[in-house]
């Protein structure tokens, strides 16, 4: 077993070695981003929070050069986001994503839908899309958005 081990982390650290300065600097500003999007969970309300999300969903003119930044933090976050000592679950990580994206002019829609699993329990999932793409929260199908950037919050 401590053989296989050590030859994966061979083979993960040699895939570390190839990445280009371009990619090391998104994973570093990914965790930023995230570090900052867990802070933020815990010292503002749910209410704030979606307040600021439907701010930053005001469209914008998208080019290419948008989506291709786009692309980059759908890369870099979500594997940033399993390696890190915190939650960083679906949430946090698109509030990450959605203030990494504006930082560049770039609009995104946070969405909060929910659905009843096989058991009949709840469930919850935030996702983030940019110009139609999903940034962050992977396969949203089979989930009633409850939360859009066009709803009415409570004041």
């Amino acid at each position: 077993m401590a053989d296989g081990l050590g030859r994966q982390l061979l083979r993960d650290g040699a895939a570390l070695l190839r990445l280009s300065p371009v990619v090391w600097l998104d994973l570093l500003r990914a965790t930023m981003e995230l570090a900052l999007a867990r802070y933020r969970l815990g010292a503002h309300s749910p209410k704030q929070l979606l307040k600021l999300a439907q701010q930053n969903s005001q469209q914008t003119p998208t080019t290419s050069q948008a989506d291709h930044f786009a692309a980059r933090v759908a890369f870099a976050i979500p594997r940033v986001a399993v390696r890190l000592p915190w939650r960083a679950d679906c949430w946090i990580q698109a509030m990450a994503a959605q203030r990494w994206l504006r930082s560049k002019g770039i609009a995104s829609q946070l969405t909060i839908g929910t659905r009843k699993d096989l058991h009949g329990a709840f469930q919850a999932h935030a996702w983030l899309t940019c110009n139609g793409a999903i940034i962050t929260g992977g396969d949203s199908s089979g989930y009633v958005p409850l939360v859009t950037p066009e709803s009415k919050l409570p004041r």
